[in-house]
């Protein structure tokens, strides 16, 4: 799993121990199995877990980070997919242009990276050069994810194939208990659980971005929220997790949350609320790409329409699933985005605000519709931006919406 250092002394003067700034890479690493061994208890214990053989582990050059990064993208994200996602994230209004998402994605890591841990080779890696203090909390990062590919298959859990809100909240759940535990090991050993405020806190000041590189700070919002919230949601997630029945259980396999609205809304989680999928109907148009936004991005989308930063934990949208699709024409992409919600009050408060200064958008030769409507018997509604001369707008695409799996949380299908 890609490492970004996320926690710093601006953020945690008083609750967690302040981590000192990176000194210059030596050209000696030290060993680290002293540490290693030290840290391995303590990871047992915050995961609830217990390592069936000794993590490997070694130090990796900036050179060599950079390296693996671009290696992870392209292999992940192949130069077409790359393009059509920057294409519709753009469309959608969450990039101001494609090039700052292809250009960004590789640079914004490798600035931020101090810690990898690679489920190819079982392997956690160090960045040469931190301190003392910046080396505990890595390795007890990364050694987490070790553990965590002991018990389960890393690798599958996120393949590249996944949807991009269900892949948002199996890293949320993959980083959020190795932030976890690396918070309580800053911390002191102290009951996260217990400390509500916390999680608003750190997430308002990440957002606001302080104690974050000057990279970090010219990224686009969807770039660097992006980098962010799994680590964040996902550990105020498994906070949540520590304060329920679920505590002797993980959330893996059969348990995986499902979507980003269980990750922000753990509750949400516990009583089963599952994302309805939606399945756009065949047509004669050319689909250049087509994926879930999830909750986590509508909210990206709202602050990015308004200029504005959003503090904590959002408010639940009432978010039921949704689906867009990106044809290609002659006049130009064409952007298709269908919502799925849980109640009338929900569907009117997107369509009066998001939705709202969605179709208020604005181009030469361009049109936009939103459109109320009801889908599988829910509120739905459909967004639509594309060139006025499109074909499509003489049949617009349909969608169908398949029932929410019924798969509510229980214990006895997790791993202990």
């Amino acid at each position: 799993m890609l490492r970004p250092f996320l926690v710093s002394r601006a953020l945690l003067p008083a609750l967690l121990a302040g981590l000192p700034r990176a000194v210059a890479a030596v050209q000696a690493p030290p060993p680290l199995d002293a540490m290693v061994d030290s840290l391995q208890p303590y990871v047992e214990g915050a995961a609830r877990l217990r390592f069936t053989e000794r993590p490997k582990y070694g130090w990796r050059t900036q050179s060599e980070i950079r390296t693996y990064i671009e290696r992870s993208v392209s292999d992940q994200m192949g130069p077409r997919r790359l393009s059509a996602v920057a294409l519709a994230y753009h469309l959608l209004g969450l990039l101001p242009d494609t090039l700052s998402f292809r250009r960004g994605v590789s640079n914004l890591y490798v600035a931020q990276l101090r810690g990898l841990y690679d489920p190819k080779t079982d392997t956690l890696y160090c960045r040469v050069g931190l301190t003392p203090a910046q080396l505990r909390e890595v390795l007890t990062h990364e050694l987490v994810h070790a553990l965590q590919d002991q018990h389960t298959d890393l690798a599958a859990l996120l393949e590249p194939d996944m949807e991009n809100d269900a892949r948002f909240a199996a890293r949320a759940t993959v980083e959020g208990q190795a932030m976890f535990a690396t918070l309580r090991l800053l911390s002191g050993g102290r009951n996260l659980v217990g400390y509500s405020g916390l999680w608003n806190w750190i997430t308002a000041s990440l957002r606001l971005g302080q104690g974050q590189s000057a990279e970090f700070q010219r990224a686009p919002r969807l770039l660097r929220e992006g980098l962010v919230a799994p680590y964040l949601y996902g550990a105020q997630f498994m906070s949540y997790w520590q304060g329920t029945e679920l505590a002797d259980s993980m959330p893996f396999g059969a348990r995986l949350p499902r979507s980003s609205e269980q990750i922000l809304h753990p509750e949400r989680y516990v009583r089963g609320d599952q994302p309805l999928g939606l399945r756009f109907d065949t047509g004669g148009l050319e689909v250049i790409t087509e994926d879930v936004v999830g909750e986590f991005e509508i909210h990206l989308l709202r602050a990015q329409l308004v200029n504005g930063i959003t503090g904590g934990t959002p408010e639940a949208l009432g978010w039921g699933g949704d689906r867009y699709r990106v044809y290609r024409s002659p006049a130009g992409p064409a952007l298709v985005w269908y919502l799925v919600w849980d109640d009338l009050e929900s569907a009117k408060l997107f369509n009066g605000g998001t939705g709202a200064r969605l179709a208020a958008r604005t181009r030469a030769g361009w049109r936009a519709e939103l459109q109320p409507l009801e889908l599988g018997g829910h509120p739905a509604t459909r967004y639509v931006w594309a060139p006025a001369a499109w074909e499509g707008w003489a049949a617009l695409p349909t969608v169908t919406v398949a029932p929410a799996p019924s798969r509510p949380p229980a214990k006895t299908d997790a791993a202990t």
